[in-house]
């Protein structure tokens, strides 16, 4: 196939929204480790690898098609159902999710950076501001922003939802309500999630640090259009 054939099906792909968005760390300094990223939602004895590093700081996923290893008791434990993953800071949250819907899911935690000779060197952020980053680390002390960070869930099998619910803080001033608007529409395995906030509860720094208290939830197509941020230790 000629070179003009293979720029005119790029232009094409770009077109039709068919592009693949490259995630890349922002000044990665890891460059001359080789580097894989993992995730850790059944504990440091089974770590799941989802990619791998570049030297530049180009994140290459690569999800399993599915997920080996895990035990009944795991599969069938509270915190493994699509309910908790999903929607446990809501009040009613055991009660969105009909039991039939109830699925084997994760909240794959951190984004973990290890060698190949299993060595802890960092995490990475997904977010759409740097400035989210010290709230997401200390949310009981640092300051949110309006913007967006993102998570990676995995699902075992499709599941669509659309709606709202309410998580209730006990405040030394009374409730405060914080509202969840969500429009999922995840398919089965590894899915990344927006959470944007929306709107900020301000509070006496001297008493408790500021809190979102309107944050809409909603599916990626793919990885996420964001900066990238890593932290070394």
């Amino acid at each position: 196939m000629k070179t003009g054939v293979f720029i005119f099906i790029g232009v094409l792909f770009q077109v039709l929204g068919f592009s693949q968005n490259q995630a890349k760390i922002e000044a990665y300094s890891m460059g001359g480790l080789d580097v894989q990223l993992m995730v850790m939602p059944l504990g440091v004895e089974n770590p799941i690898k989802i990619g791998r590093i570049s030297k530049e700081g180009l994140v290459n996923f690569d999800f399993p098609k599915e997920l080996s290893k895990v035990s009944d008791e795991v599969k069938e434990s509270e915190s493994s159902k699509l309910w908790y993953t999903l929607f446990s800071l809501c009040n009613n949250g055991v009660e969105m999710v009909a039991e039939a819907d109830n699925i084997f899911s994760l909240d794959t935690g951190s984004l973990s950076l290890w060698t190949t000779n299993n060595k802890y060197v960092g995490v990475i952020f997904a977010v759409s501001d740097a400035d989210l980053v010290p709230w997401l680390e200390d949310p009981a002390y640092m300051e949110p922003i309006l913007g967006s960070y993102f998570k990676l869930v995995y699902v075992a099998k499709p599941f669509q939802y659309t709606g709202t619910c309410i998580s209730t803080l006990m405040l030394d001033e009374g409730d405060a309500e914080v509202s969840y608007t969500y429009h999922l529409n995840l398919k089965a395995g590894f899915n990344f999630i927006e959470y944007k906030i929306e709107s900020i509860h301000e509070s006496d720094p001297n008493v408790m640090a500021s809190f979102p208290d309107k944050v809409t939830v909603l599916s990626v197509e793919g990885i996420p259009k964001c900066k990238w941020l890593g932290k070394y230790f």
